[in-house]
């Protein structure tokens, strides 16, 4: 039997607990967003896309993960012995009184963070390629993949999450947790009533992402064809042709006219840049299978809405 450590999940209903829950997977699946449009910008497609199936701000795939991990270590703390003392900085922590630093103990919540963040991974891509034909993400170009959906060097990059989820960000989601519980319904103990107005606000904001996802479900496949029967990819992609050929040449004409000590001074940082392009290819030749293939940028459309599978 499970004994909770806290008083907030003793003393609160049900309903009020999920209110609450619900907040918090809004706010992870719009942090996941944003996180994700900056990733695929800086490091994978190299372009602005949205990241989603939706058209919203929202991944709801960080949503779950963020509740999950909240919970999931909350689980521990109740679980495990009193005697394995588990990371406390704030010498509150779920209801836990004394303060701990980082322990050995610890690899058991970041083990366990890690493996359930790459199973949501796995158990969300299966679902959008088997489901809706549809890669949000694919790491079919990636050794050690499997099936495209997770491989070695993302498992390695959830555990870093992990770990800065469990030593940087718990603490405060589980303050969150309190403040955002105590501002909707007051004190546990106290009986002030519930701040409908935000529950309203929380609910309307459901109710956009409800029809949204509805709407989502059968986008793809229409915009696609309808964009292929009107000839607007074969035109797109004539005119972006056309339009880096023209930027092209007009970087090289200015380049030319620039005086020699100039053009020099590029040089000198084209030699210094060298090193990092060459230790960068080197890190692409050790975890991709073909370096040369640009497999992401091949799943979005001219729009940035990911592509669905014939």
């Amino acid at each position: 039997m499970i004994v909770l450590t806290d008083t907030f999940f003793t003393n609160h209903t049900p309903s009020k607990i999920l209110l609450v829950i619900l907040t918090l997977f809004l706010l992870g699946s719009a942090l996941g967003y944003l996180l994700e449009v900056f990733f695929r910008r800086l490091i994978t497609v190299r372009k602005w896309v949205n990241p989603g199936f939706m058209k919203g701000p929202w991944l709801p795939m960080y949503g779950f993960g963020l509740v999950g991990m909240f919970f999931l270590c909350f689980l521990l703390v109740s679980i495990l012995p009193e005697g394995m003392k588990l990371y406390n900085p704030t010498g509150n922590l779920f209801g836990k009184e004394y303060v701990s630093g980082p322990t050995v103990a610890d690899l058991i919540p970041i083990v366990l963070l890690t493996v359930m963040m790459i199973m949501l991974e796995f158990v969300a891509g299966l679902i959008f390629v088997k489901g809706f034909k549809v890669r949000l993400w694919d790491y079919s170009n990636m050794k050690g993949n499997i099936m495209g959906i997770i491989c070695p060097v993302f498992n390695l990059i959830w555990f870093i999450v992990a770990i800065i989820y469990y030593y940087g960000l718990n603490p405060f989601v589980y303050q969150a947790f309190l403040s955002v519980s105590e501002y909707l319904f007051g004190d546990a103990s106290s009986a002030v009533g519930a701040h409908f107005g935000t529950i309203f606000i929380i609910g309307l904001i459901y109710g956009i992402f409800v029809i949204d996802l509805v709407h989502s479900i059968g986008l793809f496949s229409k915009v696609q064809k309808l964009a292929k029967e009107s000839g607007v990819v074969e035109r797109y992609e004539k005119l972006r042709e056309e339009a880096k050929k023209a930027s092209d040449d007009a970087k090289k004409k200015f380049f030319d006219k620039l005086p020699d000590a100039i053009k020099k001074n590029f040089e000198e940082k084209d030699k210094k840049n060298s090193f990092v392009e060459k230790a960068y290819e080197a890190a692409r030749k050790a975890v991709l299978i073909d370096p040369d293939k640009e497999s992401t940028k091949a799943n979005y459309d001219e729009n940035g809405r990911p592509i669905k599978e014939d």
